[in-house]
């Protein structure tokens, strides 16, 4: 069962529409960051996550959804699902392909699209509501959910056999909401297991082939970022003297001199580079003006007169012309080295960093170099890229 959290007022219910009175279902519990590591790893490399970053995921928004507390329950008791719609199913099926983790060389450290590059404009996934009990037929009704497209049925095609569409598969609707479907569909593939129908098997095998990616070893990560460090530690992971920001002052044994005694401490040798700081700082009044204390030396103008060119000193005069103002540089997306060619097309034709395993000149490595290296985009690619 799906651990709801009372986190109110965050979402509006997708079903009923309610802000309040609604409770947050976790499609993938928290339980699964405990897993077996390696398992775990497989899971974070095929969702485009740092190492270490799968409990972070479950925390956020891509794996909740809200619901109106009796509606949540039901759907925590599997008397209705959510399964990624055929379209759906097969733009995730795309995602993965482009997604830079399939058939991963050892020494290929470039980066990975991550999961949220396959939401909509709106932020919002498609999937189909398939009821189980009358209360939960009786909510499509009283809510008037959207009925499935042309496109949603994949143009009457099952894809993950490429058969026809059994009949009577457009009578389910649409419930649109932020939660990622591959924790819809993690969720999903475990009650269809428990309810599933010869109508639902056709949602059921899509759920199913899409969570075998990392469930079943089709996509497997790279040794390396198995044996990566697992992304950031949280302050209750932390020593008693790391989470105290190395406070050592606060032990009565351990005692740091206030600088006022260390001048005084003759067990403190002169040489010592806090002692001589806190002399130097002592022998000067607050009224000390170092510009005034210590003036600029004037320059030194040279005796000797330089030769200039007829052309120049006719253009100039006798003097050299000032230098021009410097302007303010460019963005750095503007003026980033991205060849008409390869911004078309940064996949198959990556920057010239990307073959150096990762390294990057760091004189010319712009925004948009960082978006292509930490996002696996590119800024100034056409907008039909």
């Amino acid at each position: 069962m799906i651990r709801p959290d009372s986190r109110l007022n965050e979402f509006k219910c997708p079903i009923s529409g309610a802000t309040d009175n609604i409770l947050r279902c976790r499609p993938i519990p928290y339980e699964a960051a405990a897993e077996k590591d390696t398992t775990v790893a497989a899971q974070e490399w095929v969702f485009g996550l740092p190492r270490g970053g799968l409990s972070y995921y479950l925390k956020s928004r891509e794996n909740g959804i809200c619901f109106r507390e009796d509606i949540c329950r039901m759907y925590s008791r599997g008397e209705f699902i959510l399964a990624p719609t055929f379209k759906t199913y097969v733009d995730a099926i795309h995602f993965l392909e482009r997604s830079g983790i399939k058939g991963r060389k050892e020494n290929d450290r470039s980066p990975r699209r991550p999961l949220t590059a396959l939401a909509s404009h709106a932020g919002l996934y498609r999937y189909v509501f398939i009821p189980y009990t009358d209360a939960a037929r009786a909510l499509q009704d009283e809510f008037k959910l959207q009925p499935q497209t042309e496109e949603d049925l994949n143009g009457g095609v099952e894809p993950s056999d490429g058969s026809r569409c059994l009949e009577g598969s457009d009578q389910f609707r649409i419930v649109e909401c932020y939660a990622h479907p591959f924790s819809v569909a993690t969720f999903a593939d475990k009650i269809f297991w428990k309810r599933s129908t010869s109508l639902s098997a056709q949602w059921h095998a899509c759920a199913c082939k899409l969570v075998g990616q990392w469930r079943s070893g089709r996509i497997k990560p790279p040794r390396w970022f198995i044996d990566e460090p697992k992304y950031g530690l949280d302050d209750s992971d932390l020593s008693g003297t790391e989470a105290s920001g190395y406070l050592l002052c606060a032990s009565e044994e351990i005692r740091v001199p206030e600088p006022v005694d260390i001048v005084r401490d003759l067990d403190v040798a002169d040489s010592n580079y806090r002692k001589k700081a806190c002399i130097w700082l002592s022998s000067i009044g607050p009224e000390f003006d170092p510009i005034e204390e210590n003036p600029p030396p004037e320059p030194i103008h040279s005796p000797v007169q330089l030769r200039r060119s007829e052309r120049l000193r006719n253009r100039y005069g006798p003097y050299t012309p000032p230098s021009p103002p410097r302007k303010t540089p460019t963005s750095p997306a503007r003026r980033a080295p991205w060849p008409p060619a390869r911004s078309r097309d940064p996949v198959h034709r990556p920057p010239a960093w990307v073959k150096r395993n990762g390294c990057f000149p760091t004189s010319d490595f712009s925004s948009n170099d960082w978006a292509y290296f930490r996002y696996g985009v590119a800024l100034a690619a056409p907008m039909d890229t």
